[in-house]
């Protein structure tokens, strides 16, 4: 029985190549973006996996385009969900001129869009094999690792999704659930300087989510498997 997953933020990036890693693995993958119909990249996969993988166009931050993916998770079992999309909007902005509205729109998009997707989806996860949720996070979440202070909106909405992902551990046992750093990887998000490709994160991230067991639930890893502090 193949894998049954669903990836959001799929039109780029690390949730691409997370999107070509589990098909050509022979999972079955939900793909969730903005534009998930009309990316090109994703559009190629679908001819190449027509059975296996579905474009879903959804806005994570937009309760009112969910319905489709709500359908879907209705009509089948789900093993594996990576919450994968994920907003950076105050690289430029001290803690005196940080706009609000990058504030709101980081927990939007990072904590509360989140949530969203994993409530729709908590029910298809406890029909499935081995349930996983895979919060895709950041060590500039982790309290204990900040050195250098700044990224206020994205910080803070990372150590909010940290704080989410142990309380969903907590509360459902039955659900592995871990956040995971992918790594300063060479994306839109991480910039061409970034240390390592997409290739080398999302192979890391796929094997540490293979090989997690039940005691890691709630715990935070980086791409290599590496235990992180909160």
């Amino acid at each position: 029985m193949s894998l049954k997953t669903c990836i959001t933020g799929a039109n780029r990036g690390l949730g691409l190549g997370l999107t070509e890693h589990y098909l050509h693995g022979g999972a079955q993958v939900l793909a969730v973006a903005r534009q998930a119909t009309s990316t090109p990249a994703l559009k190629s996969l679908s001819l190449k996996y027509p059975q296996r993988l579905i474009l879903i166009d959804a806005d994570i931050a937009q309760a009112e385009t969910l319905g489709e993916l709500q359908k879907h998770l209705e009509q089948e079992p789900l093993d594996l969900l990576i919450n994968n999309a994920g907003v950076i909007l105050d690289r430029k902005f001290n803690f005196q001129n940080l706009p609000l509205d990058a504030l709101r729109q980081s927990f939007e998009v990072n904590v509360i869009g989140t949530i969203a997707v994993t409530q729709l989806a908590l029910a298809a996860l406890k029909k499935g094999q081995n349930p996983t949720v895979a919060m895709l996070s950041s060590l500039m979440g982790s309290l204990a690792d900040n050195s250098s202070g700044g990224y206020y909106a994205y910080r803070s909405s990372k150590a909010a999704l940290n704080m989410v992902t142990k309380s969903l551990a907590l509360d459902h046992p039955w659900l592995l659930t871990v956040a995971l750093h992918p790594g300063w990887v060479q994306t839109d998000m991480g910039g061409p300087q970034a240390s390592i490709t997409v290739q080398q994160s999302v192979t890391g991230l796929a094997h540490v989510i293979q090989e997690m067991k039940n005691k890691d639930s709630g715990r935070f890893f980086n791409y290599q498997g590496q235990s992180l502090p909160w």
